[in-house]
C-alpha cells in the first residue's frame, strides 16, 4: 500500500509539472502566434523537465545573468531585437534547434538536410516548424535564397556552421561559411550560441529520451564592419566577377564594395571563436573546411 501510495504520488507530480511546463509554453513568454505557442509547448516541456536547461547571456545581453533571475521578457531574442538575426551554434546532438529556439522567443527557421524532409516521420514535423531543405552536399542556392529572404523580412535563420553532428571529442568541426554568407547577403547580425551538456545518441530520436542538464550561452549580437575593409567600389557590371554576379543573384545588399567569400569566412571564424571562448575553449580551435570557398 505504501509503495502504491509513493509511486502515484511521484506519478501525480510528474504529470503536474509537465502539464505546468507544457502551459507555460502555451501562455508563457515569447512573441508567438497561438498555433507557435501550440507547437513549442512540447519543447518547452522536454527542455525543462527532461534536459533541465539553463540560459546564459553574455556581453551586451547580460554578463553571466541566469535567465532565470530575470524578468523573462527581457531576457529573449525576440523581445531584444526588432530585426532578423541568423543564429549560429556548435552542434553536438539531433535536438540543438529546440535548445536554440528556447532563447529566440520567436520562430527560429532551421536550414535542415534535404533527405530529412523525405522521412515519413520528420519530414511532415520540419515542415511544421517550417525548417528550409537543402542540400548537403554542395552550395544550394534555392535555400540560401530563401534563408536571406527570412532573414531580411525579420526572422530568425537558425545554422550549424558544422554543417554535421559533432561526435568528436574536439569542441567544434571545422566550419564553412554559409551562415556568414546569408548574413551578409540579408545585412543581419550573426548571435553566436553555445550549447553545453546536450544528449547524445547514434539514433536521430534518441535524444528524446535521453535525460541530461544542458547549458546555453549567448553571445553579442555581431554586424559585419564594413568599414573595416577595403572601401574599393564594385567594378562595372559588365566587368563582374562570378562571385560577385552571384552575390547580386542571391540578393546581396549594398556596401561600398561586396563582401567576399573569404570576408565571410573570416567573420565566421572570429564569431565561432568567440562561440568557443564562450564555452571555456580557445578561440585558435576554429578550422575552415574546403579551402575551395576561399579560392572562388
Amino acid at each position: 500500500m505504501i509503495h502504491f501510495l509513493a509511486s502515484s504520488i511521484f506519478l501525480i507530480s510528474a504529470a503536474c509539472i509537465c502539464v505546468f511546463y507544457v502551459a507555460n509554453g502555451v501562455f508563457g513568454r515569447g512573441r508567438y502566434t497561438p498555433w507557435e505557442r501550440i507547437l513549442y509547448a512540447p519543447v518547452y516541456a522536454l527542455a525543462r523537465v527532461l534536459w533541465r536547461v539553463e540560459i546564459e547571456w553574455r556581453g551586451e545581453l547580460g554578463e553571466r545573468v541566469p535567465a532565470v533571475s530575470q524578468d523573462a521578457r527581457d531576457w529573449l531574442l525576440g523581445d531584444r531585437m526588432s530585426g532578423g538575426a541568423v543564429l549560429i551554434a556548435n552542434h553536438r546532438c539531433s535536438v540543438d534547434p529546440f535548445f536554440v529556439q528556447l532563447i529566440g522567443g520567436r520562430r527560429v527557421h532551421w536550414m535542415v538536410a534535404g533527405e530529412y524532409f523525405k522521412s515519413i516521420l520528420f519530414g511532415p514535423i520540419l515542415r511544421m516548424f517550417q525548417a528550409i531543405p537543402t542540400n548537403r552536399g554542395g552550395v544550394d542556392t534555392a535555400s540560401t535564397k530563401r534563408a536571406i529572404a527570412l532573414a531580411k523580412s525579420g526572422r530568425f535563420v537558425g545554422m550549424f556552421p558544422e554543417g554535421r553532428i559533432n561526435r568528436s571529442k574536439s569542441p567544434l568541426l571545422s566550419i564553412r561559411p554559409g551562415a556568414a554568407i546569408v548574413a551578409l547577403r540579408a545585412n543581419v547580425p550573426l548571435i553566436p550560441v553555445w550549447i553545453e551538456g546536450a544528449p547524445a545518441g547514434w539514433a536521430v530520436y534518441s535524444a528524446l529520451f535521453v535525460p541530461a542538464k544542458v547549458r546555453i550561452i549567448v553571445g553579442t549580437p555581431d554586424r559585419f564592419d564594413a568599414n573595416v575593409q577595403d572601401k574599393a567600389k564594385p567594378t562595372e557590371p559588365e566587368n563582374e566577377s562570378k562571385p560577385e554576379n552571384e552575390a547580386r543573384e542571391l540578393g546581396m545588399v549594398s556596401y561600398d564594395r561586396i563582401p567576399s567569400r573569404n570576408d565571410a569566412i573570416t567573420w565566421l571564424s572570429r564569431v565561432m571563436g568567440e562561440s568557443l571562448r564562450m564555452g571555456g575553449h580557445s578561440p585558435d580551435e576554429v578550422g575552415i573546411a574546403g579551402r575551395k570557398w576561399l579560392d572562388s
